[in-house]
């Protein structure tokens, strides 16, 4: 399930509206230079986070001011690249567990994709290996991590992203696997201001009609937003709660946010 300009890399993955390094130092196993020879770049998620994207491409993809609304930090890496579409080819996911040549990401790593130019732009493609590597980690079905994170109790939810236009959704991470089944629309609450930006006039508007796209399961990752047509200009609260997989309660979830242009 899922849903660029958007999308793109830093440097190792830049942006393809002008954010790109030129791969200083890595080593041609794209590993910082000075690291132990002995620790190579391994096919996980942990792994490729701290060798490639934070090294090199959380310079400008980080925080909200992340160019195109990319953000490659720890912790909301994974939620914008399994599973999320690329708008500039929305068919393809940027990456699709199980599927590396199917994998924008890929596709834009390695010079075949149908739009644009090979990532990083204007400097020297990254390594083989290292792409090889990221490939692997796709074919392995692109899981958050090589092991279990601990459990937290109450499970805890993330707001990784708010909407950047009009059709965009709202994505949230979970620690871990969410049951599916309490997501519904009494536990998903969606509500808007009523255009002033506050939420205790009596005039909030509930949107009735919340579409819930599910684009992972463990962890849990959730793209949120409206059924029928796009966000209005408003500003939004959105709470969620319900069970975990072993049925316990989560903790309490709620975030606002401005869509649809300035209020």
């Amino acid at each position: 399930m899922s849903y660029e300009s958007r999308w793109v890399l830093c440097a190792a993955l830049c942006c393809i509206t002008g954010c790109a390094g030129n791969g200083e130092g890595l080593d041609e196993n794209g590993r910082p230079l000075g690291e132990d020879d002995d620790a190579p770049l391994a096919a996980n998620l942990q792994s490729i986070q701290e060798n490639v994207f934070t090294p090199v491409c959380t310079g400008c993809h980080a925080g909200a001011a992340a160019p195109v609304g990319l953000r490659l930090e720890e912790g909301a890496s994974f939620a914008m690249l399994v599973n999320a579409p690329s708008t500039e080819v929305p068919a393809l996911n940027r990456v699709t567990p199980g599927d590396p040549d199917g994998s924008y990401l890929i596709q834009k790593l390695e010079g075949t994709a149908a739009v644009g130019a090979q990532m990083p732009l204007g400097q020297p493609p990254l390594p083989q290996a290292t792409i090889a590597v990221i490939r692997q980690w796709i074919a392995n079905g692109a899981q958050a991590s090589s092991a279990s994170a601990p459990a937290v109790m109450p499970m805890q939810l993330h707001a990784i992203a708010a909407p950047l236009n009009a059709n965009d959704p709202v994505l949230v991470q979970a620690d871990g696997e969410l049951k599916i089944s309490t997501l519904t629309v009494e536990n998903v609450r969606l509500v808007r201001s009523g255009g002033d930006g506050t939420f205790a006039d009596g005039n909030e508007v509930q949107i009735g009609a919340v579409r819930i796209d599910v684009r992972s399961l463990d962890p849990t990752v959730l793209a949120i937003g409206i059924e029928k047509g796009a966000w209005v200009a408003d500003r939004y609260q959105l709470t969620i709660s319900g069970q975990d997989r072993e049925g316990l309660p989560v903790a309490d979830f709620a975030m606002q946010f401005n869509a649809g242009g300035s209020l």
